[in-house]
């Protein structure tokens, strides 16, 4: 009797906690749900093409010997008398003047700092706020390849750091550091063997160390001149060989143009006179143009010719340049479309998981990707917010539902 009662119990036992397992499964099966989060995320709808720059040029020429250092970064403003560069007998002679040069940078920027001795920390927000944004800067920096603007930025925030320890009265000056940075520059500058020679621009404009072989052929009002071979066969090929005493050259002009062969198709509405938005190279920068000229060419192409008073080092070291023409910025939410849905009447939008709660949020679409959309933020509280929890997959999905 005892054995066949505790078979009985065993039996309901067993059933029970099949039952639970089985309703465990089904229960999360049924409300577990996959989310994404609302981020912000820009996007440019653009028409890529590749340009030939025109530009008024007059090459530089030195035959002397020696190692050639350059003493400016490309598209420097220079006067007839500037010394561009200079010839050293060898290359140790460079390094040793380029590290005076970053010392005494730091002697600068230790200088500047000091100025703030004895002040009180009225600044340090500003100060701050100066790292913060040399630290971005930096990062921006490098991201695009310009490495030579990272190393200025990082100057600015190593500045502000020392603005900081002053100001916050974490140091008293920089005399002993000051002291060492120049007994360094000391002992370079017993080591460099002389002998300079100093190489002058010969004219004024904006230098550039580098020639291609297309100057004096190319000019500034040469835009009638060009043909779609012509533009096709730069772009092809965008330097020929130079004569090897051409050490660089001046550029007269700060204003710029590009000729490309672009569709007509893909330039719909835009004319002679007007004003469009571009990019250059890997730029993340924005750039307002104008089109001064549209010439017919073949197969429903034109030669467009871009101009621009806004100086850029792409613009100045490079014959040609890949472009992008911005025919609309949008920025907003970004959603993946298997999260859109409607409610009960009719409005799009999504389901937001909050804590252990669905809630149904409007979006206002403003731009329709392949597998994503991009929503713009509204002030309502009744649409999506940035860093909401996005329900992109799930089953039988309502407002108020518990997951």
């Amino acid at each position: 009797m005892n054995s066949a009662w505790t078979r009985v119990v065993l039996f309901i036992v067993s059933a029970f906690v099949i039952l639970v397992a089985v309703g465990q499964i089904f229960f999360v099966g049924g409300s577990s749900v996959k989310t994404e989060t609302a981020l912000s995320y820009n996007f440019d709808e653009e028409i890529p093409f590749e340009a030939v720059f025109l530009r008024d040029e007059t090459v530089v020429y030195d035959n002397s010997t020696g190692i050639l250092c350059y003493e400016y970064a490309d598209g420097i403003k220079v006067g007839k008398s500037t010394v561009i560069a200079r010839r050293y007998k060898n290359s140790s002679d460079i390094a040793y003047k380029r590290e005076v040069e970053q010392l005494e940078t730091q002697i600068e920027m230790l200088e500047d700092a000091e100025k703030l001795l004895g002040t009180d920390n009225s600044q340090l927000e500003a100060i701050s706020a100066q790292i913060n944004e040399s630290h971005s800067s930096i990062i921006d920096s490098i991201a695009g390849g310009d490495f030579a603007g990272a190393s200025q930025y990082r100057n600015n925030l190593l500045c502000a750091m020392c603005k900081r320890e002053i100001t916050l009265k974490e140091s008293d000056g920089y005399d002993e550091k000051k002291a060492s940075l120049r007994r360094r520059i000391s002992e370079l500058n017993a080591r460099i063997s002389g002998g300079l020679y100093d190489v002058y621009a010969g004219g004024a404009g904006y230098f550039v160390s580098s020639a291609d072989g297309y100057e004096g052929e190319f000019g500034y009002s040469d835009i009638d001149l060009l043909t779609e071979a012509m533009i096709n066969g730069i772009v092809e090929n965008p330097s020929k060989s130079t004569d090897p005493y051409i050490i660089g050259k001046l550029v007269s002009d700060y204003h710029w143009r590009a000729a490309a062969v672009i569709e007509k198709d893909k330039m719909f509405g835009i004319g002679s006179g007007s004003e469009v938005v571009v990019r250059i190279g890997s730029s993340s920068r924005l750039m307002n143009v104008d089109v001064i000229s549209i010439r017919d060419c073949s197969d429903g192409k034109a030669i467009y010719v871009f101009e621009c008073d806004n100086l850029v080092s792409e613009t100045m070291s490079s014959r040609t340049a890949s472009f992008k023409l911005v025919l609309k910025s949008y920025g907003g939410l970004r959603v993946s479309r298997s999260a859109l849905r409607e409610n009960e009447s009719g409005e799009l939008g999504v389901y937001v998981k909050r804590d252990n709660t669905l809630l149904f949020k409007k979006v206002s679409v403003e731009y329709w990707g392949e597998d994503y959309v991009i929503c713009r933020q509204e002030t309502g509280d009744d649409y999506l917010k940035l860093y909401d929890s996005i329900v992109v997959e799930g089953k039988e999905l309502y407002d108020g539902k518990i997951v």
